[in-house]
């Protein structure tokens, strides 16, 4: 039997980036016909960010694997996330970097 693919979305308040993410992560899920179960993670501590090794918000891990492979993992910070997609910095992530990360990412 197959696994449920998992897209979570983690993200602070202080960030209101997320809501643009989630409304991409929507959109490439529907384009792909992908299945998956969308979770959001609010991270609202210093502790939280260190137990999910939070690098920024929003960030996007599909089957816990951060959708950028340029991502480290990080102690966990609390605040505003910085993407580079193809030579572009970004507030979150562009929906072409999302789809990649999809691509790449879900189980088949």
């Amino acid at each position: 039997m197959k696994k449920e693919n998992v897209v979570e979305l983690l993200y602070a308040d202080l960030c209101p980036f997320w809501k643009e993410t989630l409304k991409t992560i929507h959109e490439v899920a529907t384009d792909l016909n992908a299945k998956v179960l969308i979770r959001k993670v609010k991270v609202s501590s210093q502790a939280k960010a260190k137990r999910f090794k939070f690098p920024g918000s929003p960030t996007v891990r599909i089957n816990g694997v951060d959708i950028d492979p340029a991502t480290r993992e990080v102690e966990g910070y609390i605040g505003c996330r910085v993407y580079m997609y193809e030579g572009a910095t970004y507030e979150f992530p562009p929906k072409e970097m999302i789809k990649s990360g999809f691509e790449r990412l879900l189980r088949k």
